[in-house]
């Protein structure tokens, strides 16, 4: 039997990282050569290359043709060209533009099917965004949501229709967790200060940007050292240095800047995460997320704000607590109480890791892909 042709297609690649960055190089991993041909394309620009993308051979138009606004078509061109050479059944496109690339090229080729993603609840709506959402339906484009919520945003700010939109979550990828928890730090070796080894850890893994609202989880600190004085914030993610500065501003006012800890970004944060005594997401808008299966997966008592997808990973009250966003006061209450009852806490975390291991396992999310793809390219 002649394998589907697939092509992964992504504009920019900045690190493997991100949840959608992640999700790309777990399917090329994963994916059975068996039944599919696999190739892998970045439309732009591969601005930091790294062992663990560059093993999977990309081909980079943008080296080859530029980057720049002349450069589109001759990069379009070439995408449509590699369409043809390889006899691709499918494209699916893991950005913006990359979407919009596919649609195109595929277009000029009259062959293949497009799938786009929407991993977002539709925070990012600058104009060329939705314009490329709302267009691109018209190509006969399916889609792949990763949460039920961002299945409905899609609908709700693009009339993506419904019945285009297909939920497949994002899985607990072994390969990750079996990596990060071989040999996890313990708080002694964690680069922090020693009397934050033996305090009370709050700890959060998401890029410091606005939409994670970091500045709610530093407000609910405040409220959270008022009460437990021994209480630290280690902070794990990629800054935007602007928003970092803004974010240190607020601290210094509210004067906890010392428990404050900003350790940047990790390859694989599941080497620190089981030190979290309690493990928040306070974004006040997200799809779905990598961090909170990891945190299920670590067994950490869990806060995460009521916005997308977050309350499809943990039940409130069950498998940890859901709170309304941009709400210090809540938040910090369910910290609190965290804190103070770690047998809860672990209760919860033992009862997350069996949620999240019975519903996002990995081998059902791949059978999921792998009998979507085929349901596309035989329809």
């Amino acid at each position: 039997m002649q394998p589907i042709r697939i092509l992964y297609l992504i504009d920019d690649l900045w690190s493997s990282r991100g949840g959608s960055e992640q999700h790309l190089l777990w399917l090329l991993n994963n994916i059975p050569d068996s039944e599919f041909e696999k190739h892998f394309v970045i439309f732009s620009t591969l601005w930091h290359p790294e062992p663990s993308i560059l093993e999977h051979q990309p081909l980079v138009l943008g080296e080859r043709y530029g980057i720049t606004r002349c450069s589109w078509l001759r990069r379009l061109w070439a995408l449509n060209q590699l369409i043809r050479k390889w006899n691709i059944d499918l494209i699916q496109a893991f950005s913006p533009m990359g979407e919009f690339a596919a649609v195109l090229a595929s277009s000029l080729s009259l062959r293949c099917r497009v799938v786009g993603n929407r991993r977002d609840c539709g925070y990012d709506r600058r104009l060329k965004y939705r314009a490329i959402n709302r267009l691109s339906r018209f190509f006969g484009t399916k889609y792949i949501a990763n949460s039920e919520a961002a299945r409905q945003a899609a609908f709700r700010n693009d009339r993506t229709p419904l019945e285009s939109i297909t939920v497949i979550r994002n899985p607990v990828a072994t390969n990750r967790i079996q990596e990060g928890l071989r040999v996890p730090w313990e708080r002694e070796k964690l680069p922090i200060p020693k009397k934050a080894q033996h305090g009370k850890i709050i700890g959060m893994v998401a890029s410091v940007r606005p939409i994670k609202d970091y500045s709610s989880l530093i407000r609910a600190t405040k409220i959270v050292l008022e009460k437990i004085p021994d209480t630290w914030l280690l902070c794990i993610g990629e800054p935007q240095e602007n928003h970092k500065k803004e974010l240190q501003h607020l601290a210094d006012e509210l004067g906890i800047s010392e428990r404050i800890l900003w350790y940047g970004g990790i390859d694989n944060p599941l080497t620190i995460i089981p030190n979290f005594d309690v493990a928040v997401l306070s974004s006040h808008s997200e799809s779905f997320s990598n961090s909170v299966l990891e945190y299920a997966v670590a067994e950490c008592p869990i806060v995460v704000s009521n916005v997308g997808g977050l309350s499809e990973i943990i039940e409130n009250n069950q498998t940890g607590f859901v709170v309304p966003p941009q709400n210090p006061q809540v938040l910090a209450e369910k910290i609190i109480q965290l804190l103070e009852n770690p047998e809860l806490g672990k209760t919860f975390g033992k009862r997350a890791k069996e949620s999240v291991f019975e519903k996002y396992d990995e081998k059902k999310i791949l059978e999921q892909y792998l009998n979507y793809y085929k349901s596309i390219v035989n329809t």
